[in-house]
């Protein structure tokens, strides 16, 4: 009898002995395989509050096991391919800098610290602006047709719509002319053309991958380490790199219910090269046939003019198997390095704690630091993530303007009227560390003129935010705020 009555006890003891290792074991999990402080915390709190469900959670979406394979792949792909580009590839970053040193002096530092991040050479370039994708598509359209060699192309997002299939059929033309095409896309967001898109031009003799294989499609939308790329090159001597997807909705010539702003560059020169490499550490990794250094992939590029005013570029890459997290880096560096202007546009500004005290610190040394981002967010949970951050940065002096023709999705900066970026990164964690992203570095006044006017012609479709108006909030609004921003953490 007395046995008996012991016996739950002693069950309950196993039990929750066995709940105290399992629950010290998810802990220490979170804190060695969550990077971010805040996604730590989240996922800490979430298996306190909800314990089964909690750990439960983390271990369905918290940790990407297939993800952690693959990215230890191409760390190693990375590390192999940037030796043999840095042995092969001419590097002319040393004596561009001799040669422009007095119109690069307050940039020189920039400069090294973008080179340190993984040898992103220094090049001289041509460039086109390309505002919206009624301006980058015919654009890729006639690049495309003048390939003689080959064609790579890595996209976030391509629709089975008729930009989508209007590049589709320029490549399968050129493949017929003995054109190589390799395309790499984000298994998730161009899931819409697997099934028509991509075995017409697997049929045509393209060689086409998905960079991430994902196979549980309904929870993917917010699967770590997608493919938030948009690039082109062809030839080895012209790429595009930008925001700008392959879809009709970035088309204002096509009505699809919604203006869309965003923007893109067509690049001409050295710079390539670094488009290239990053591309091609990708490539090697997402299927058999790997890719070396050659004088194919990576031709001598015709030297460009000097037009008396500098024209270089750099090429900065981002992902999770980059250690240093080099676009989060980069951004703070230029906020930093910004003496009179700094205007930025992005869609998605979850900054973290770094990119704040950068804008901020800025904005109190006398820089015009201005934001644009949209007045209504195709997030409603980043929306509101976004709105608060603006009471601490509206106080120390930052302007910020809120698109409302449409829906902006341009990712830029431009800075002193000669510093630009034109790239794929949002301003928030996933594009800080989990999302493979790129974007271009380019110094010279020309380009960064077109890109400020781009700007300053945005800022005629906003309303500004005024700091006295935006305190008077209800506490109810700014809770939410606060809530959307803990929640964001696991966005």
């Amino acid at each position: 009898m007395l046995l008996n009555s012991s016996l739950p006890a002693f069950m309950d003891y196993i039990l929750a002995t066995a709940y105290g290792f399992l629950l010290a074991y998810t802990i220490i999990r979170i804190l060695l395989d969550t990077h971010s402080t805040a996604k730590a915390l989240g996922y800490i709190l979430l298996v306190l509050i909800l314990p089964l469900i909690g750990m439960l959670i983390y271990f369905s979406f918290g940790i990407n096991y297939r993800h952690k394979k693959s990215n230890k792949k191409r760390t190693i792909a990375l590390d192999e391919f940037t030796k043999s580009f840095k042995g092969s590839v001419p590097d002319d970053t040393k004596e561009l800098l001799k040669k422009y040193a007095g119109s690069l002096d307050k940039y020189y530092d920039l400069i090294r610290f973008i080179y340190s991040l993984g040898s992103e050479k220094l090049s001289v370039n041509e460039f086109k602006l390309l505002t919206n994708g009624e301006e980058k598509f015919p654009e890729v359209l006639k690049t495309l047709e003048t390939a003689k060699h080959f064609i790579h192309m890595e996209y976030y997002a391509w629709e089975n719509d008729t930009r989508g299939n209007q590049i589709k059929d320029v490549l399968l033309r050129k493949i017929k002319e003995g054109v190589k095409v390799r395309i790499m896309y984000d298994d998730y967001a161009s899931r819409k053309m697997k099934h028509n898109i991509v075995r017409q031009l697997k049929a045509g003799g393209a060689e086409i991958y998905p960079v991430i294989k994902i196979k549980l499609v309904a929870i993917a939308n917010r699967a770590n380490h997608r493919d938030h790329r948009k690039v082109i090159i062809m030839d080895g001597h012209t790429g595009f790199v930008g925001g700008i997807n392959v879809s009709d909705r970035y088309d204002n010539s096509i009505d699809t219910g919604l203006y869309w702003r965003d923007t893109h560059v067509k690049i001409m020169g050295g710079t390539v090269h670094n488009l290239q490499r990053h591309f091609i550490v990708n490539w090697n990794v997402c299927q058999p046939n790997k890719l070396s250094v050659s004088n194919e992939l990576f031709p001598e590029v015709k030297e460009i003019a000097d037009k008396g005013e500098v024209q270089l570029a750099q090429i900065v890459a981002g992902g999770p198997l980059y250690p240093l997290s080099p676009i989060m880096l980069s951004y703070f560096k230029i906020f930093t390095v910004a003496k009179e202007k700094l205007y930025m546009t992005n869609p998605y500004f979850i900054p973290n704690d770094s990119i704040l005290d950068a804008l901020k610190q800025a904005a109190l040394s006398g820089v015009d630091v201005r934001i644009l981002m949209p007045e209504k967010s195709d997030s409603a949970v980043v929306g509101a993530a976004s709105k608060f951050y603006y009471e601490e940065l509206l106080q120390a002096g930052v302007k910020i303007f809120l698109y409302k023709k449409g829906f902006v999705h341009a990712k830029t900066v431009v800075a002193d009227g000669d510093l630009s970026v034109v790239g794929s990164a949002n301003m928030d964690i996933r594009s800080f560390d989990l999302n493979f992203e790129i974007m271009s570095v380019i110094y010279g006044a020309p380009f960064a003129k077109q890109l400020e006017g781009a700007f300053l012609n945005d800022m005629k479709e906003c309303t500004e935010l005024c700091y006295e108006s935006w305190i008077k909030q209800s506490t109810f609004r700014k809770l939410t705020y606060a809530a959307a921003r803990l929640v964001s953490s696991f966005l």
